[in-house]
This record gives C-alpha cells, sequence and structure tokens, in this order.
C-alpha cells in the first residue's frame, strides 16, 4: 500500500489562537466596526464582517441579559475583543469558570473550546470575534445534571 501525502508548498500550517488574534488587530487598524452598530436592537446581533483565507471575522451586539449559550467552534481557534461594554465567559472544563472582559478585553481560545458567553451588564455591549481557519461548524450544549449533552450541530451554509 502506498500512502501518498501533500506537497509541502500545499500544506498550510494548523491556525491557531494567535492567527485569529492577528486578524482582529489587522481589521480594527482599517475599520470602525462600532460605525457599523445599532445599540437599540432588542436581540443578539451577528454578521460576518469579513472572510480571509486566515480567519472569518464577526461582529456581535449584546443587549443586556443575551448570551450565547454553551458551544464550541469545531476546531477553529478563535480570539475577541469586547469593544464596547463588558461580557462575561463561562468555560467549561468539567466545571464552569467565569472571567468578565471589559473593553478593550481580549481572549483567545483553541479549538474544541467549549463556552457560553453572556452579557450580565446593564447596558448593551459589542464584541469583534476572528476564527482560523473560518467558522465551519459550531456544535451546542445543553448543561443537565452537571454534564454537557450535544444538542446539535451548526454548520455553515447550512445554518448561516
Amino acid at each position: 500500500m502506498t500512502a501518498t501525502f501533500p506537497s509541502p508548498a500545499t500544506v498550510r500550517p494548523r491556525a491557531t489562537s494567535h492567527t485569529a488574534r492577528a486578524a482582529l488587530a489587522q481589521y480594527l487598524s482599517t475599520h470602525d466596526p462600532l460605525a457599523l452598530v445599532d445599540l437599540t436592537v432588542p436581540e443578539r446581533t451577528w454578521v460576518r464582517v469579513e472572510h480571509g483565507v486566515e480567519a472569518d471575522i464577526w461582529l456581535i451586539t449584546w443587549p443586556a441579559g443575551s448570551s450565547t449559550g454553551w458551544h464550541d467552534h469545531g476546531s477553529a481557534a478563535g480570539a475577541f475583543v469586547v469593544l464596547e461594554g463588558q461580557l462575561t465567559e463561562y468555560v467549561w472544563t468539567g466545571v464552569a469558570t467565569a472571567t468578565t472582559l471589559q473593553s478593550p478585553g481580549v481572549r483567545e481560545f483553541g479549538g474544541s473550546h467549549i463556552h457560553d458567553v453572556i452579557n450580565h451588564g446593564v447596558r448593551p455591549a459589542v464584541s469583534l470575534h476572528a476564527y482560523a481557519p473560518g467558522l465551519a461548524a459550531m456544535t451546542r450544549y445543553e448543561l443537565v445534571r452537571g454534564r454537557l449533552q450535544v444538542t446539535s450541530v451548526e454548520k455553515r451554509d447550512e445554518t448561516w
């Protein structure tokens, strides 16, 4: 049996949270994402503002009390920056731990990172997220009797 491997010229290095963070920095150096935001919208909104070779970038607006629910980003690594307000990220490692980020707080994470992000504040928050490589799937979870259970898997072009 013969194994065939891609040539070194076609192999791309594995994307990391540093790739996502660099994509955020690059985007912010040339764009003002807050100019795109309507803080009066009563529901959490998200829009992909850039789709690149290295990363996808999403702008999310968070009314007070809104959250993502428990989820991961498939194998994509990521980073996000809080541009306005504050967000609390609960990370699952068998138990939930919380960190609150205020503008201009930045968070990086590797692939298969499971978290829930919530705006516990009294005013809207805005964040910019990058995923490297681009976000292709998200797994949703529900906390049941102290354990996370998969409830669905969303895939790009099927759900969003």
